[in-house]
């Protein structure tokens, strides 16, 4: 006998489909305190000339040729097209989380869709074994404990630094040395790996691991700590006062493609795009595939 068919209910499902009303009346400053708020990527000192210029507009009002100009006028008072680039990047990340939480209208389009960026040399980075173990023991002298542990993560994933700031124990696992990072800027959950070397030194510096605490949590609860003053205090001691955190990055890149990682799967563990790292670095894959072929072919 036909089992009798359930009957549908589309308007429930359709009820929850229907898009909530969307944020009306907030300003773009006021849309960036929100972001800054609960993300800790250094949106607020990057956007804070941003708020003070154009904050008080709707932040749905704002447009592709509003930005262009203001870009144009920044390069004009002298900063790097780099900077300028990168300051309009985080203004797309904040209309992007902003359309993640439901917050524009129906029909908004961000901005920064359409931004012509501008050209900027590529920032190559060179930073020998002997510089980084310099870095990695240096570290050690902070008077915070957690800063070597924090220093040595970014060497190991080649995480970004939001990365590996806003993360709770509860995704990490000591014992697979592997750390989870659900949300990051590619919207791609993926895990980072890091050495028995870092792992004992995390067990030693928390003896007591509660899954919901942050691992480099600062004066505010809840918020993780900067770490830019102990940073400058380090790179500065070891005689590289231009290496930046997010360098670290591109020492692993380098360091997983020299190692015979194709770029493919360094993009994955890294969380980069692969097109990017293969017109940055796809010369150490080349060379390491050809160290390789001719290892095989003893010649």
């Amino acid at each position: 006998m036909p089992q009798k068919s359930k009957r549908l209910d589309f308007d429930a499902a359709l009820a929850k489909s229907e898009r909530p009303r969307p944020v009306e009346n907030v300003t773009f400053a006021e849309l960036c305190s929100a972001y800054c708020a609960v993300a800790y990527d250094d949106a607020d000192f990057r956007l804070r000339k941003w708020a003070d210029g154009i904050g008080g507009r709707s932040a749905w009002a704002i447009t592709r040729d509003m930005l262009q100009h203001c870009a144009e006028a920044m390069l004009a008072a002298g900063y790097k097209p780099s900077t300028v680039n990168r300051d309009v990047a985080q203004i797309g990340t904040i209309f992007k989380w902003a359309k993640k939480k439901r917050m524009t209208p129906p029909s908004f389009r961000s901005p920064t869709a359409d931004f012509e960026w501008f050209d900027e040399p590529e920032r190559i980075v060179h930073a020998n074994e002997r510089e980084i173990a310099k870095l990695l023991a240096g570290s050690v002298a902070s008077k915070d404990r957690r800063f070597s542990a924090f220093v040595r993560l970014l060497h190991d994933t080649g995480a970004r630094r939001g990365e590996v700031l806003e993360r709770r124990w509860k995704d990490v696992d000591l014992e697979k040395r592997t750390i989870l990072c659900q949300f990051t800027k590619t919207d791609r959950p993926r895990v980072l790996f890091f050495t028995e070397t870092t792992a004992e030194l995390m067990r030693r510096t928390w003896p007591r691991r509660e899954p919901g605490a942050l691992l480099f949590e600062g004066r505010i609860p809840g918020a993780p700590i900067n770490y830019r003053a102990a940073w400058r205090e380090l790179v500065e001691g070891i005689g590289r006062p231009d290496l930046h955190m997010h360098d670290l990055r591109h020492v692993a890149a380098q360091r997983l493609l020299k190692g015979g990682v194709t770029v493919g799967v360094a993009s994955q563990i890294l969380g980069h795009s692969s097109n990017i790292l293969q017109r940055r670095y796809g010369h150490l894959e080349t060379s390491a595939l050809q160290q390789a072929a001719l290892s095989v072919l003893g010649k």
